[in-house]
Formats: C-alpha cells, structure tokens, sequence
C-alpha cells in the first residue's frame, strides 16, 4: 500500500513539473507565437504519454481512458492555439 502511494505522488509532483515548465516557457516564449505552439504541442503529448502510461503501469488502462486523455490534449491545443495566435 505505501508503495502504491509512493507511485501516486512521483507520478503527480512529475506531472506538475512538466505542466508547469510548459507554462514557463509560454510564458519565456511570449514574443514568439510560433515556438509557445510548438511548446503546447509539446506539454500537451506529455500530458497525453504520462496519463497512458500511468494508466498502464495501475494496470487499467482501456480504450476509453485513452480516448479521453487525447481528446483532452486535442482541446487543450485548439484552445490554446486560438488564445496564441
């Protein structure tokens, strides 16, 4: 159980950092509508890989699950996208 717990909170301070550098550097690249693309695109396949990944090593990962990560980093993109340019 201490181990299962362990698991959740590398898992959970990993996916802070990267989210959060993902920020820094929108936020480092702001005179640069063309390189904070290519950082969200960047941020939002992390997102996607960590979730899938996370989702296989608990050992329930199903096609809805991974359905739901992409079309999460699918928004966040058209979202952002819209917000850079």
């Amino acid at each position: 159980m201490k181990t299962d717990h362990f698991f959740h909170v590398i898992y959970y301070i990993f996916l802070t950092v990267i989210l959060g550098l993902g920020v820094l550097f929108l936020y480092l690249y702001s005179g640069n509508p063309d390189r904070q693309f290519k950082v969200v695109i960047l941020t939002s396949a992390f997102y996607f890989l960590m979730g899938v990944s996370y989702h296989k090593l608990k050992g329930d990962l199903h096609a809805k699950i991974v359905i739901e990560y992409l079309l999460i980093a699918i928004f966040s993109v058209i979202l952002l996208r819209g917000a850079i340019y």
